[in-house]
Order: C-alpha cells, then structure tokens, then sequence
C-alpha cells in the first residue's frame, strides 16, 4: 500500500471512527441514549466504505467480493439507518419493529442475496476502472445483469439523497413540536441539521465526482476525495456533539383543538392566571421551563394551556416565554448598563446568548448591543 498523504488523511479518520465506536461500546451512559445505536451502525457503515474505498485506491484486494459493498449497492444502507437515527431522536413513542426491516430490502436483495446467488454482476473493466466504465465509449462486452448493476450503482446514491431530504422536513417538525411544549431549543437541533447537511455534502461531492467521471471521461486520482474527507468532518461532530446530546421528550398525543374539552367560559380565568404567573411570580425567569410545567402550576391539562396560548395570545409557547424574556432583558440593560450582556440573559430566563440575540432580534428587530448602546447614548 502506498501511504501518500491523502491515503494517511484517510487512514486518520478511520481510527476517528473506530474509536468512536470503541467509546459508544465502552460508556454506558452514551451506549444508552436515545438514537446513540443508529449513530454507531451509521459510523460502522462508513468506516467500511472508507476502507473500502482505501483499498482500492491502493489496489488491494480483498478476496471477498462483497466487501466492495459500493459496487452492489451498500449506500442502500445509509438512508434507512438516517431514518431511524432521526425518528429515534425526534420520536420518543417510536420504537423498532420487525416490519422496519423493508426498509433495507433494497440493500439485503442487492448486496446480499443476488450476489451469493450470482458471479456474473462485474466484469474486469468495472473493477479496474469503476462501475460507469460501461456507458463510455469503448468497445466492451457487458451482460444484461452487469448492466442493471451500473445503473443500481447510481440509484443507491438517489436512495440516500431522499432519506436526506425528508429528514429535513422531520427536523423541522420535531423543532415546531418542541415550540409548542419548551421555551428553549435544544442546541443539539443544531447539531442534527448540520449532521444531515454534512450527509447531503457527501452525497452532492459523490454525483459531482460521477458527473466528471461519467460526462467529461477525465479521470483524477485525487477527485477520488472531494466525497471521502467530509465524512471526517461528520465523525469529529459526532464526537463532540451528537454523541453526547440529550434529546427533549415531546408530547406526541397533544389533543387537535377542535376536540377540546376547554369551555369557553372558562378561557378568561386561565387567561388572567396565566398573567399573574408571567407577570407577578415570573416563572419565565426558569429557563427550563416547560409547558408541562405551567400546566402543573394552573392545574389543567397541558394541551388546555397550548391552546390558550395559541388561540388568545397567537403564539407557540416559544415565543410566549422568551418575548416576558426579552421585555425582562430591556428593563434589566437600561438599569444595570454595566452588566454583561451574557449575565443579563441568564438572569432574563435564557440559557445561552445564542437564543438570546435570536429572541431579541426577533422582537425588537435589533440585537441587545445595539439597544444598549441606544440607551447608553440617551443617558
């Protein structure tokens, strides 16, 4: 094997992942959270094709022919296990069941059962010079299986980048749900997004690098990378991010408002007792506060209080919170001017400045500093 530096980048990685693995095995804690067993079959898979695609850089062969899982399909594989990831993490009722399993039909019939059942799949040429070598110009002899394997060698990248795309939708989802039932985001939303947008990378690098290789026929070793490093790049924010999270329970079973039980006679007393709690007692200065939790406090169900909110306030319980924040944050800038803005945020209910500059621009269309500095120029 010939270690230039790119083949020693790589290498890197793999041991980033192998010991992620090791630690997601080892830890208790972390092989317990909820979507922690998703995380690791999604770094097994991907050290495998990073050594895979290592290998046959370096033209070592390996003499079992499914470990070039690529060339039959193996990113059938990656899509479903991004789905249960994020229904794991976004879902807290959902659970694995046996019928989750068609899912990964694609991967099992063509990566698994056809090639025991076959030897015909890939020629030599597709081995020496990749899959797509059947749609060049040159005069070859390829079998009607051969070709449907070019073609299921485009479709796995397909495959993943629809699994890709919905989980954005169900990101979104899970963040409007956790509006309606907390006042803070969990940064590790953050972190989700980022870890599909840095899958989708991967993807679009790998139909780029299809695209050159297929329309242009220019072949460059090192073009090879565009879709391999960014899988680093996933394997340090698992580590330093997902791994860790811990994901926010939301109420899956919240009554549609057209079905509740909340009279309308008695809406303006909840109505004024939920303004003595936001305005005398100012539990909004908790900043874990829940919807749960003023539920308990007015003694009604929790689904009675979001539609108060939604109805006579029109606002998610989101933004109900964190606007008494950011009111609080103004009263609390203009007297204590020398504060800092981080002690002012955390006393105003809010659990970090990244939530607090987003809150106070929302509302006041401007950041804390600049109305600080308003009011620093008047006095």
């Amino acid at each position: 094997m010939n270690l230039d530096i790119w083949s020693i980048a790589i290498l890197i990685i793999i041991f980033q992942g192998v010991f992620l693995l090791l630690v997601l095995l080892i830890s208790t804690e972390k092989r317990t959270k909820r979507g922690n067993i998703y995380l690791f079959f999604i770094i097994l898979v991907l050290i495998w094709y990073l050594i895979e695609f290592l290998l046959i850089r370096n033209t070592v062969n390996v003499k079992l022919g499914i470990f070039y899982g690529t060339r039959y399909g193996s990113w059938f594989l990656l899509g479903p296990l991004t789905l249960y990831y994020f229904l794991s993490i976004t879902d807290i009722t959902w659970k694995w069941k046996t019928k989750s399993l068609i899912h990964f039909l694609p991967f099992i019939l063509f990566v698994v059962i056809i090639p025991l059942c076959s030897d015909d799949i890939i020629n030599k040429r597709q081995v020496d010079y990749g899959m797509l070598s059947v749609f060049d110009h040159r005069k070859k002899s390829i079998s009607l299986l051969q070709y449907m394997y070019s073609f299921i060698f485009i479709i796995q990248f397909v495959h993943l980048g629809v699994y890709l795309f919905k989980n954005i939708k169900r990101i979104k989802t899970y963040t409007e749900t956790i509006k309606s039932e907390y006042a803070t985001v969990d940064i590790g939303i953050k972190w989700a997004r980022v870890f599909n947008m840095i899958l989708i990378i991967v993807l679009l690098f790998s139909i780029l690098f299809l695209y050159i290789l297929l329309v242009t026929d220019i072949y460059r070793r090192y073009l090879d990378y565009i879709y391999v490093l960014p899988i680093g790049s996933l394997f340090f924010l698992i580590s330093y991010s997902l791994m860790n999270t811990d994901w926010k329970s939301i109420d899956q079973n919240i009554e549609k408002y057209a079905k509740s039980s909340l009279k309308t006679e008695n809406i303006i007393a909840y109505v004024k007792q939920l303004n003595l709690l936001m305005g005398d007692k100012k539990i909004y200065l908790n900043n874990e506060i829940r919807l749960l939790d003023v539920a308990k406090q007015m003694d009604i169900p929790s689904h009675h209080v979001s539609q108060i909110i939604n109805e006579h306030f029109k606002s998610s319980f989101f933004d109900f919170i964190n606007k008494y924040r950011v009111e609080e944050a103004k009263n609390r800038i203009v007297e204590n001017p020398k504060y800092t803005l981080l002690q002012i945020a955390f006393d105003s209910g809010f659990n970090n400045k990244t939530s607090f500059v987003n809150a106070f621009k929302k509302f006041e269309n401007k950041t804390p500093s600049a109305f600080r500095k308003e009011h620093t120029d008047i006095l």
